[in-house]
């Protein structure tokens, strides 16, 4: 440094007018810097929401796939389904489910002596547990073919599965997203 500079800043040190000048700059820096990120959080935050979702498992109808009070994230982007997957729906009654596809769209689908069929074929996911059987109070009759933007969904617990057994196939419209990661109880 240069006598000027040390002369300069031993006069920002001592005069009171400009520490204050200085005092309210580091301020306004400070703010702008909190907006910032607060903007970039929100920002992050908007994306998230947008692209993905998050729900949390209720009951034990996936098990041993996922327990109850597990969060998952889901895509809500998703378009294109498959059996096997796992997703997240949303029921009439406001309810959301985790479910698994077993059959999609011109999948024919029948439940005998404890085992899916689909297209005549056993089921074979990994993941399931349990005899599965069709509901005494179903509105199913087997076998039933799954409609164009539907999706035949179980839970992989299928003795305690609330699923596409009681309520028929699921409209594509009430799927909110297939499932991403999944973690535990927080």
């Amino acid at each position: 440094m240069e006598m000027n500079e040390i002369k300069q800043k031993v006069l920002e040190d001592v005069d009171p007018e400009i520490h204050r000048l200085k005092k309210k700059e580091r301020r306004k820096y400070r703010a702008l810097v909190t907006v910032e990120f607060v903007a970039l959080i929100a920002g992050i935050m908007i994306v998230f929401y947008m692209l993905t979702g998050i729900s949390t498992v209720q009951g034990n109808s996936m098990y041993p796939t996922l327990h109850s009070g597990d969060r998952v994230i889901y895509n809500r982007r998703t378009a294109d389904y498959k059996a096997g997957d796992v997703i997240v729906l949303k029921r009439p009654d406001g309810e959301e489910f985790v479910k698994r596809i077993v059959a999609v769209a011109g999948d024919t689908v029948n439940i005998q002596n404890g085992k899916v069929y689909v297209n005549g074929e056993e089921e074979k996911l990994d993941g399931p547990v349990g005899e599965t059987k069709a509901s005494d109070e179903r509105d199913v009759e087997y076998p039933v073919t799954v409609q164009d933007d539907q999706v035949f969904v179980l839970g992989d617990n299928r003795e305690v599965s609330e699923d596409s057994r009681m309520f028929g196939a699921v409209s594509l419209d009430d799927v909110k997203g297939k499932i991403v990661w999944y973690m535990g109880k927080l």
